[in-house]
């Protein structure tokens, strides 16, 4: 796995992993302002950046498997993972399955269980569907075609997966739901979301924060998805320092 190494100290403290289609230069800023007393590894997660795609069609699970194992080999003690968006998707693996590397979580605009939408939301997703469906099977085997009618009907991060090559991992991402195993968790979490953020917005969040025993959740005005990596780089910096020291609050 590519990583960059940021600050000072013995051995590494903070992991940080980016989102979808990002790459580990999000997590410049949050790094810096922690330069003088701490040691971070900016990670590219398999597929992004430096670090090549996984053979195979990965889910969460297998990226945080992946992680766990490079902590322990590049670190060989608990870290604070700072995850943003798929970053966050891959923490929440870990604090399930490898809490043993964790000293604490912070998601920040993490995704990892369902959206949910009102019901005309979702009919009107349900016929999108079927036009796009319907759209695609009269393109044939019509490459060029079937590019734009992606472009038109899917999000920017599916039209995306294409040009990445990792078609198939974001559709095993954008189908889990890691709701049942939430509660699992006993890592200190905290949970950090833009209130103007429509990607993985504030009502995913409250829910995420709701299921994990003990976690904290802080809303913050004036953010969105993108725009709370970097003018609130300093926020998520204050908070992996606050759980280094042992707490979230």
């Amino acid at each position: 796995m590519n990583f960059v190494e940021i600050g000072k100290g013995e051995r590494p403290t903070i992991v940080f992993a980016h989102g979808w289609a990002r790459t580990h230069h999000d997590f410049i800023p949050a790094a810096e302002a922690l330069v003088g007393s701490e040691k971070s590894l900016l990670v590219d997660l398999p597929g992004f950046g430096g670090t090549p795609r996984p053979e195979a069609a990965w889910d969460t699970k297998a990226y945080a498997d992946d992680a766990a194992a490079f902590i322990r080999e590049q670190v060989g003690a608990p870290v604070v993972w700072v995850g943003h968006s798929f970053g966050g998707r891959v923490g929440l693996r870990l604090g399930v399955h490898h809490p043993d590397v964790l000293r604490g979580l912070v998601l920040v605009s993490a995704a990892g269980i369902p959206l949910e939408r009102p019901w005309w939301q979702r009919q009107r997703g349900k016929l999108r569907q079927a036009r796009f469906r319907w759209l695609r099977q009269r393109a044939g085997g019509d490459a060029a075609a079937i590019e734009a009618l992606e472009k038109r009907f899917g999000s920017a991060d599916y039209v995306q997966s294409r040009a990445l090559g990792l078609r198939d991992i974001f559709l095993q991402s954008i189908r889990e739901d890691q709701s049942p195993d939430l509660p699992a968790i006993k890592t200190p979490t905290v949970l950090l979301y833009g209130a103007n953020d429509t990607e993985t917005p504030p009502v995913m969040g409250r829910r995420i924060a709701a299921l994990i025993p003990g976690a904290r959740y802080l809303e913050l005005p004036e953010f969105d998805h993108i725009s709370i990596l970097h003018r609130g780089h300093h926020i998520i910096a204050l908070r992996a320092k606050e759980m280094l020291a042992g707490g979230a609050a």
